[in-house]
């Protein structure tokens, strides 16, 4: 009678042992459940101001219309023209534009973004012998006639156009200049002669053309293929 008492009691322990294992896996496993919906629900009802936000260190060195641009531009194969996306693009007059100079070598072309080793550049340079006529390259009344003053540092002796308020025109490193403020000139006049003034290595004419919102905008999608110069390019 013993030897049943104590197997009975062998097997009440063994299953009591095997019941306390179960309910503490169990309440275990209840435990994870719990602190995994508690972490699902921290993650979707706390307030996002909590999360701190990424940095876009590379906005903090441009400017607004830049940061926007790239951000526009950097997703998907669309390829976004500033020109037409913020500022309108360019005038119908800009179709009858003409060269500024007659002869000469394209060094540098038009770039809106900087890189490594290179600074955007809004405008073409355009190489030729000191003393090369500048031409205006539509009718217009000269509004500037800068020796480098304020608001033109690094471009010398520079000349800006206005065009029926819907275009301007730029021409900078000039060596000589023979027009001045409020003249009107027509398409082909000689303003001046091309120089080295200002931040340049060699003689050679900057231009850049501008719409009625200051956007730069590329005169190499402008120029008439009569007339071209050959092109060299390379970067000062």
């Amino acid at each position: 009678m013993d030897r049943i008492t104590e197997a009975n009691d062998r097997l009440s322990n063994s299953a009591k042992q095997k019941y306390c294992a179960f309910k503490n896996l169990f309440d275990l496993r209840i435990g994870e459940v719990y602190a995994l919906c508690f972490i699902i629900l921290f993650i979707f009802f706390t307030p996002s101001d909590l999360f701190a936000k990424e940095i876009d260190y590379q906005a903090l060195q441009e400017d607004p219309l830049e940061t926007a641009y790239r951000k526009l531009a950097s997703p998907g194969d669309i390829e976004w023209d500033e020109e037409e996306m913020v500022s309108g693009g360019a005038p119908l007059l800009i179709s009858d534009m003409k060269w500024p100079l007659k002869s000469g070598e394209l060094s540098s072309l038009f770039s809106r973004t900087r890189s490594k080793g290179r600074r955007k550049h809004l405008g073409i340079d355009i190489v030729a012998p000191k003393g090369t006529p500048i031409h205006a390259v539509l009718d217009g009344i000269v509004e500037v006639v800068s020796n480098g003053g304020k608001g033109f540092r690094g471009y010398g002796r520079v000349i800006i156009i206005n065009h029926s308020d819907q275009l301007w025109t730029l021409y900078s490193h000039c060596s000589t200049m023979n027009v001045k403020v409020g003249q009107r000139v027509k398409q082909g006049d000689v303003m001046a002669t091309v120089g080295r003034t200002g931040r340049a290595t060699t003689n050679h004419l900057h231009f850049e053309v501008r719409n009625a919102k200051g956007t730069a905008l590329d005169p190499m999608k402008y120029l008439p293929e009569y007339g071209a110069l050959p092109s060299k390019p390379y970067r000062r």
